[in-house]
């Protein structure tokens, strides 16, 4: 059966600051993020791509989600795919995610299974598999499912009460741990089994439609009516299509990763680099060590440092530069002795010199990192400077994200979720409180 990829790209990507950040008023739509050498867009048309979709619709709301996304893959030409996208025409009417994608799908007159997934997310599943779910129990839905945690759950994910079918009797959109506890007790929703036992039925964020099924019930009055106000998968059309007794279902699909935040991109991409996504990693390519999950190209491995004038193959066969597990490096990435890096990703042509520490980071093109830097859970964007020196070391851990162009002076400390938009100086004297979001001069001045 043919099934249509539909790629929703709303949102202005704010909690994913300084990431989306291009510059000043101008965010970066979320399908334009670049991860682990691909734009996040990318990654899904070329993840659904291997299991069989060639057919996709891009849901765009707003002139820059549209414009970055087209320029970034076209009409699919390149992917051996069709790509389709929304109408300008039709922003000013959308009330919502729901409302956008059936707008579309009667203006494309589609009628065959979409597979509606957000550009922010990685998935790991089988596509076959949640069609045979769809197909065998009738569904007008079946939505990607992932157990989690009560803690994980709160304010984040929406919660699913099913049978033991998997039928969805319940659907609250992101409740609070209050909520949760309030009316879920602890662990098992409303008694319902919940694999595993202790974790909530959370929706992530995908779903399979009947599209004929459901451009038929979207011309009936108190859809309509609700379309004129506000009208969004989590919060408006499960909820009525369950409340309705429509056939919803779950399907368990093995990972998930959402990139809506800082916290989130690194979390995934040390997911990603792990092994996490089974169905996805593969694009990653051909490790250069398989046992260890550490990709190196050959140009990276023959490019040679300034401090020592070594190949990196020379300094890793000497034990002058260590990689751990997880490893991504781009091409022409230079790296300095004595310098270890692991469950990170380098993107391509970032200088990183010697006697450096990076754990858990991603690092953008053109980046550069000075002498005895330590980055642990950390962001650097594109051709940001940490004039680090082994007698000042700068220091970034705990989430700190670095905007594009920005630079850290040497001596610089930097921890707990601070985040630094692209083209500010941070002096080595400021004492930026954990949590801050550094926008301007002005903010950056107040911390002296």
């Amino acid at each position: 059966m043919e099934i249509v990829g539909v790629i929703l790209v709303g949102g202005r990507g704010e909690r994913a600051r300084p990431i989306t950040v291009k510059a000043q008023g101008y965010l970066r739509s979320k399908a334009a993020m670049s991860f682990c050498g691909r734009r996040l867009v990318v990654w899904l048309i070329e993840t659904l791509k291997a299991q069989g979709v060639r057919q996709f619709f891009v849901i765009a709301q707003g002139k820059e989600n549209r414009y970055q996304t087209k320029t970034l893959v076209g009409y699919g030409d390149d992917f051996d795919v069709t790509i389709r996208f929304s109408r300008v025409r039709h922003d000013h009417l959308n009330t919502g995610s729901a409302d956008a994608t059936l707008r579309s799908l009667e203006y494309w007159g589609i009628d065959t299974p979409a597979l509606l997934v957000p550009a922010d997310s990685l998935f790991d599943f089988s596509l076959p598999a949640m069609l045979d779910d769809h197909r065998s129990s009738g569904a007008l839905f079946t939505v990607a499912a992932m157990a989690r945690a009560p803690v994980e759950v709160a304010g984040k994910y929406g919660v699913m009460v099913t049978d033991e079918a998997g039928r969805v009797s319940r659907f609250v959109e992101k409740p609070s741990l209050a909520e949760l506890r309030r009316g879920f007790g602890a662990g098992r929703p409303g008694g319902a089994p919940v694999p595993p036992a202790g974790t909530f039925s959370t929706n992530a964020g995908m779903y399979l439609m009947d599209s004929q099924a459901m451009r038929k019930y979207a011309e009936e009055p108190e859809l309509r009516r609700m379309r004129e106000r506000r009208l969004d998968f989590g919060m408006d059309l499960l909820p009525w299509a369950v409340d309705r007794g429509l056939a919803v279902y779950t399907h368990q699909v093995d990972h998930t990763g959402d990139l809506g935040t800082v916290v989130d991109y690194l979390d995934t991409m040390v997911g990603l680099l792990r092994g996490a996504f089974g169905t996805v990693g593969g694009l990653l390519g051909e490790p250069w060590d398989r046992e260890r999950r550490i990709w190196v190209p050959p140009e990276t491995l023959q490019f040679r440092d300034e401090a020592s004038g070594m190949s990196l193959e020379e300094k890793l066969e000497q034990g002058l530069v260590v990689l751990g597990n997880n490893v991504r490096l781009g091409r022409y990435v230079e790296v300095g002795p004595e310098t270890r890096i692991a469950d990170s990703n380098i993107d391509d042509g970032v200088d990183i010199g010697p006697e450096v520490t990076i754990e858990r980071t991603a690092i953008r093109d053109g980046a550069m990192v000075g002498a005895g830097a330590r980055l642990s859970s950390a962001y650097l964007g594109s051709m940001a400077e940490i004039r680090s020196t082994l007698e000042r070391p700068t220091v970034l851990e705990d989430y700190v994200a670095i905007g594009d162009e920005t630079v850290v002076s040497a001596g610089a400390r930097l921890a707990g979720r601070i985040s630094v938009f692209p083209r500010l100086k941070i002096p080595a004297g400021a004492a930026i409180p954990a949590g801050t979001e550094l926008r301007d001069a002005v903010s950056v001045l107040a911390c002296l």
